[in-house]
Order: C-alpha cells, then structure tokens, then sequence
C-alpha cells in the first residue's frame, strides 16, 4: 500500500488554517470552491502508534475505550479527518482556507472530499454510547440570583 501526501497544513491557527496543495494536485481543487464544508483527511505525523486504549474526548468521557472506539488521533495508522468550512479555495495557486481543522502546521494532507448532505449522514438511527451522551452534554449555567 502507498500513501501519497496530496499537500500540508502550511498555516494553522486557533480555528482557521491554509492547506498548501502540491502543484501536481492543483487540478483536484477545480470545483471545490462551490461548496460549504469539505472533509479533510491528514496524516498525524506527531500521533503516538503504540496506543491502543484512551479516554476519549480529550480525557472527558468517564471510560477508557480502544483507539478504534475513538476520534484520538494516537492510534496504529494516523489517518484523521475533519469536517472544515471552505473559507476559499484557489486551484491555481493550490490554496485552500478552512476553518475548524484540528491539525498542526506540517501535517501531510492525504484527501480532500466535499460535505455532501443527505449522502454523509447514515439513514435510519444512530447509536453512541451512554459515556458519549454524558461526556457531550454542555456545561450547565449556574442561574443568576437578582
């Protein structure tokens, strides 16, 4: 099997970040631009491969689970995907600006695929477990006393 980046993370800030696509790739881009969000694949070239067990959602989930019951990017082969907003998309110079990436500047970009609504999300319902439910929960407000 062979993996070939298709470019890097070349900027990467608190929620946005530029992915520069190689000059061979460039022509992938062509269309992109008429979309919201696309799915960005990369390699976690930082990522720990001997792990096998965590404790998901950044350690908030009250169990610990294997790394294939996870989003943790340490795990056996660090192939990560984040759903990102298109910010802008130029082909000719092989830029792509998104917001929301979770990868740090010089992560090899492996794909790019565009959201697709209705054709991404599973027909029918959709299980997580319990530890998901409570882990997710937002924070409860502490109510104001006048």
């Amino acid at each position: 099997m062979r993996l070939r980046p298709v470019g890097e993370v070349s900027e990467a800030g608190d929620e946005r970040a530029t992915l520069t696509i190689y000059r061979e790739y460039r022509r992938c881009l062509e269309g992109l631009e008429d979309f919201s969000h696309a799915w960005v694949l990369w390699w976690g070239h930082e990522s720990d491969r001997s792990v096998r067990r965590v404790r998901p959602l950044h350690g908030r989930a009250p169990t610990i689970v294997g790394v294939f019951a996870s989003r943790s990017p340490d795990r056996p082969n660090p192939v990560l995907l984040t759903l990102c907003r298109l910010l802008d998309v130029d082909p000719g110079r092989g830029r792509v600006r998104v917001e929301g990436l979770d990868a740090r500047e010089g992560s090899p970009v492996i794909d790019l695929k565009p959201y697709l609504p209705g054709y991404d999300e599973p027909e029918g319902d959709v299980r997580v477990p319990e530890w998901f439910k409570r882990a997710r929960r937002p924070p409860r407000t502490r109510s104001r006393r006048r």
